[in-house]
Formats: C-alpha cells, structure tokens, sequence
C-alpha cells in the first residue's frame, strides 16, 4: 500500500475520534456522537481518497473514465483545509500562503493538461516524420 493511502486511512482512523464543535457552538466529546457526526459527513469523502488506484494500473486493469472522475473526489478534502482556514483569513501571512498554494495547484493542473494533450499527440502522429530543430 502506498504512503500516501496509509496516511489517509490514519486520517480516517483519527476522524472517528476527533471533537468536533456542534451547530449551537458547543464542543462535542461524546464518542458515539463524533462517530455519527464524521460519517455522515466527509467518512464516504475520505473513503473514496483511500482506495488505492494505482494498484489498478499495476495489475494492468482496464480503466475507464469513471474512475478518473473518482480521484478528483479526492480534491474535496481541501474544502474541509479551506473551511478550517477561515477562521485565519484575518491573518496576511495565512492569505498570502493560501494565494500562492493555489497558484502552485493551478500550474500543477495546467501541466497535467499540456502533457495530456501532448501524450494525444504523440499517439495520433508518428514521431520519425517531426522535424525538430530544422
């Protein structure tokens, strides 16, 4: 299992006993209740970001779309980073990470575009008639 999934499955772990502060503004410390409270809300999120997808195209499995649309799930627990972030949205040093981190994300996501389209491009051509450099 890779790093990455370990780490969320702990997460998940972790959330079953994590407090949480209730809609009247209280601190919930109730086991029972933080357990009812986390899977009804980000469990199935986090879930999701916990299965291993990799291992599909290890085994050489045949992958369809869907799937893809999956992992984006995974981009759903920034909400919850965002929503505990807001309570430092007064702080200029807490804006300004959060700024340039969604840049970074952003720049990630165009690349992943560019080399999308060239890896299309790449398997619709044939690379022996490009003249580079000429």
């Amino acid at each position: 299992m890779c790093p990455g999934n370990q780490e969320v499955l702990l997460n998940i772990m972790l959330n079953f006993r994590t407090t949480y502060v209730s809609k009247s503004g209280q601190v919930v410390y109730d086991p029972r209740s933080i357990c009812v409270h986390y899977a009804t809300t980000w469990f199935f999120v986090d879930l999701i970001a916990a299965l291993p997808f990799d291992l599909l195209y290890a085994f050489n499995i045949n992958v369809y779309f869907g799937v893809h649309l999956l992992k984006t799930v995974r981009l759903l627990r920034l909400l919850r980073l965002l929503q505990k972030l807001d309570r430092y949205s007064q702080y200029s040093a807490v804006v300004l990470t959060l700024l340039m981190s969604m840049f970074a994300l952003i720049a990630h996501w165009m690349a992943c575009i560019w080399y999308f389209i060239g890896q299309k491009e790449i398997e619709a051509n044939d690379l022996s008639t490009w003249e580079i450099g000429k």
